[in-house]
């Protein structure tokens, strides 16, 4: 009996660090890959990729000096201008289609 229970103990021991272990927290995928994921969907040509990829990468929620998080007019301001620089990068279908997926990824979220 106590080797069982010993065993038991183990087996769900060691199922727990393979569950902590996944480096993609939750489901979620990284945003590099949802990045990717974006340009393949919105068929962006090289020009369009390297500075869709780059203005992504700037949306990055990123610690202000003192190491706490950007509020969150901070990061609506951001994401404004983000936005702006995409829009400029897509052409009015791409943007439209851009548009579409942000609204799915947000009702995902419950937002």
């Amino acid at each position: 009996m106590k080797k069982q229970i010993l065993g038991l103990a183990v087996v769900l021991f060691m199922g727990s660090a393979v569950c902590m272990a996944q480096d993609n927290r939750g489901g979620r995928p990284d945003m590099s890959k949802r990045i990717e994921q974006m340009v393949t969907e919105l068929g962006l040509n090289e020009t369009q990729a390297k500075d869709f990829k780059a203005a992504m990468e700037e949306m990055r929620p990123s610690r202000n000096g003192s190491g706490e998080r950007p509020s969150r007019e901070e990061m609506e301001k951001k994401r404004n201008e983000v936005d702006a620089k995409i829009k400029k990068i897509l052409t009015e279908e791409q943007y439209k289609k851009y548009e579409s997926m942000r609204q799915q990824r947000g009702q995902r979220r419950g937002k």
